[in-house]
């Protein structure tokens, strides 16, 4: 209980702070680190599947990849996530691949539960060890990444439905479809 006061609070503090940003709009500039060098994704970290546990998250390298990281318990996660399965759902016949990583901490049941509430039909994983937080996250849910094959990365950090036709502009260039 008291965790999941915790991660109201925390949800709703996010909240407070995306609105006193300058923009909404999703970020559009592939992840560095703090020296400027381009941050590829690292398959080889832990990752603990929801329905298949015996999943390593290497299995989704070298391919168009779309991760939504969120928290079951996040409103904003909630409100978005039937959006990002939409877009999933329209892009998987073309080559993209989608999955989505929930925070260490809250429990499997509540991750099954976020699945079953919304239908989901793409793998959940959950980020067991921190280890994806550590190296992509920056503190606040819900993020999507897209990741090219080669492993370079696009942090997008607003998910409202005016963004996802910008998603899915970059999700056209990065599967080859290009307008």
């Amino acid at each position: 209980m008291q965790r999941m006061f915790f991660l109201l609070v925390f949800c709703a503090f996010t909240a407070v702070n995306a609105q006193l940003l300058p923009s909404s709009k999703p970020v559009q500039a592939h992840m560095t680190d703090s020296t400027g060098k381009l941050l590829l994704m690292d398959f080889g970290i832990k990752l603990t599947g929801i329905k298949d546990v015996n999943t390593p998250f290497s299995v989704f390298s070298s391919r168009p990849l779309m991760i939504y990281y969120f928290s079951p318990f996040c409103p904003h996660c909630q409100r978005s996530y039937g959006g990002i399965q939409q877009v999933a759902k329209e892009y998987e016949q073309k080559g993209l691949t989608s999955l989505a990583i929930s925070v260490k901490s809250v429990g499997k049941r509540d991750i099954l539960m976020f699945m079953e509430e919304r239908k989901a039909s793409i793998p959940f994983f959950q980020d067991t060890d921190e280890d994806f937080s550590k190296k992509y996250g920056d503190g606040y849910v819900p993020r999507l990444y897209l990741v090219s094959p080669d492993g370079k990365i696009v942090r997008y950090t607003a998910l409202e439905n005016e963004n996802l036709k910008e998603i899915k502009a970059d999700i056209e260039k990065l599967l080859g479809l290009g307008k």
